[in-house]
């Protein structure tokens, strides 16, 4: 059994509350409920008017005999056990239109609406059932039949008026049932709003989550690993290249692969405020914090010249333990890593360089209610790259590896749904812009003597893209197309000119590669002698060194 630090149980005192769902008192007027599994945690509360809301479990004296645990509707046979713990509460206005709290094994949502009941014809009691009905004066209880429904837009809420909802749920097991804000009274949302409540339920999340998954307790496990790591072609074409004047015949390969892993943690919570009689969601919030590495190796070696692109490439995709408040609001998370690369060649060209990001305290707000969070720090670069020093080029090339968090939202029974997906655009680019420099004598020279091999300029930057957003409207609360910036920022790993001062002029510039790239024409074989290719860098590019 866990045990919470001292300094964990003060953190929560001043907001914590116990689980909110007691199975030993009944539901009248006001209903909780919560989920509790190996891999999450959570409450809904509802509440209404006495009559609006009831109960037909054991707290209020009903014993269920006839029930199928996985349907949503159904008639099911029922008797009350005990008068004395509030059987007749539900015909309070009668019992049809009434939201009830159904038991755990019967029926596979916690509520359902009773559309009528009836005196059932089959009056049978199981034997095994009898000795739990007490009746002082020894007469035989009815058995009535009911019907249940889960069809919350079916409800007239003039009949017996509105029942609210408040949801609160954190991927984090214990976080939910540890962490409660009181939801507020029609008064206090008079005078604060419900935004107010939804704000405050979120940040009480976010900060247990923290803690239930931080340095206060090495018992719980972080939630929801994220694990990944592949080596991937992105494009490889090959030719053979027949001899054209003085280009002799040849096996030319356009080759783009990158190595790349993702390592890390997510947690999320979600609060959300409304009615389920009328059903529709006023507040929502989307909680996601993240701890994430992000490397990998762009590798490139081309002896052809042209356009290539890859196009987006799924490399990966599983689910993340999700939350569900059944025909309420399912949260359904899925990692996933796409990979793209797109090139513009017209040299004999070779490159190796390293993408390396450290992601740490991520804190993601969904809608936006409060600044985002978190440090973003890029790693160690290791870059290699050979060019041939005889042509004139204007080269470029981009590849991106893109770990993603998509949250799947659905509400209502499914009659709402979107999806708030969280990108991280991990990239490394080359711009080529040279000039045909001396012979091949130069070109021998390596290192020792780059600036009389090459003339022009060389630019070599890697990138972080973090961002927020939404692929659908959801309710009146967020709109398609919400986006949140978190962290953009591209770091230099390698810049310099060469040659002379006509040659550092003919540099294309990163302005240029949105043109170039756009093309995407194919690769073909070369019109002109590439020649070897020879070195213009070899070197460890500090990341301490990218973020002054």
């Amino acid at each position: 059994m866990v045990k919470f630090s001292p300094l964990l149980i003060s953190a929560l005192l001043p907001l914590a509350a116990q689980a909110a769902n007691d199975w030993s008192q009944p539901c009248f007027g006001e209903c909780n409920w919560d989920i509790s599994s190996g891999s999450g945690s959570g409450t809904v509360r509802v509440s209404g008017p006495q009559a609006a809301v009831s109960d037909i479990t054991s707290a209020a004296g009903w014993m269920i005999m006839d029930c199928d645990p996985n349907a949503e509707d159904q008639d099911i046979r029922l008797v009350c056990q005990d008068p004395d713990k509030g059987c007749d509460h539900i015909q309070n206005g009668g019992a049809a239109g009434t939201l009830v709290r159904l038991p755990n094994n019967c029926g596979s949502v916690p509520f359902a609406v009773v559309t009528r009941d009836w005196v059932h014809k089959d009056q049978s009691i199981p034997a095994s059932k009898r000795s739990a009905i007490v009746r002082r004066d020894g007469s035989q209880p009815v058995v009535k039949g009911m019907s249940l429904a889960t069809n919350w837009s079916a409800v007239d809420p003039a009949e017996k008026g509105n029942i609210t909802l408040f949801i609160t749920g954190s991927s984090v097991s214990g976080a939910a049932s540890n962490f409660t804000v009181e939801p507020p009274s029609s008064t206090a949302v008079q005078k604060r709003g419900l935004g107010s409540w939804l704000d405050d339920s979120l940040k009480g999340l976010s900060k247990v989550n923290s803690l239930l998954i931080g340095d206060f307790n090495k018992n719980i496990s972080k939630s929801s690993p994220l694990d990944f790591e592949k080596d991937i072609p992105l494009f490889d074409q090959k030719i053979d290249c027949p001899q054209k004047g003085n280009v002799p015949a040849f096996s030319g390969e356009a080759k783009v692969d990158l190595d790349g892993k993702v390592k890390g943690n997510v947690n999320y919570g979600v609060a959300a405020a409304g009615s389920i009689i009328p059903p529709k969601l006023d507040k929502f919030g989307l909680f996601v914090g993240l701890d994430a590495d992000i490397t990998g190796t762009l590798g490139l070696g081309a002896t052809l010249e042209g356009s290539i692109s890859s196009g987006k490439i799924p490399l990966f995709e599983t689910g993340i333990p999700g939350l569900d408040f059944p025909k309420i609001l399912s949260i359904g998370p899925t990692f996933s890593v796409n990979a793209e690369a797109t090139a513009s060649l017209d040299a004999n060209l070779d490159m190796d360089v390293d993408l390396a990001y450290s992601v740490k305290g991520l804190q993601l707000f969904f809608p936006p209610s409060s600044d985002p969070a978190g440090q973003y720090t890029p790693g160690d670069s290791n870059l290699k790259l050979s060019v041939s020093p005889n042509v004139t080029s204007h080269g470029q090339v981009a590849a991106h590896l893109i770990p993603s968090l998509a949250f799947g939202l659905s509400a209502i029974g499914g009659k709402v749904k979107a999806t708030v997906n969280l990108d991280l655009d991990a990239d490394a680019a080359l711009d080529l812009s040279l000039t045909a420099a001396a012979k091949a004598s130069a070109a021998t020279n390596g290192a020792k003597d780059k600036g009389a091999a090459f003339g022009g300029c060389v630019d070599i930057t890697s990138g972080l893209a973090v961002t927020a957003g939404a692929d659908a409207d959801f309710f009146s609360i967020f709109k398609k197309g919400t986006s949140v910036p978190l962290f953009q920022k591209t770091f230099d790993l390698f810049k310099k000119c060469f040659g002379n001062t006509s040659a550092r002029r003919a540099y294309t510039g990163r302005a240029a590669r949105a043109a170039l790239m756009s093309r995407a024409d194919g690769a073909i074989c070369p019109t002109s002698l590439f020649g070897s290719a020879a070195s213009i860098v070899e070197e460890k590019v500090a990341g301490s060194s990218l973020t002054r």
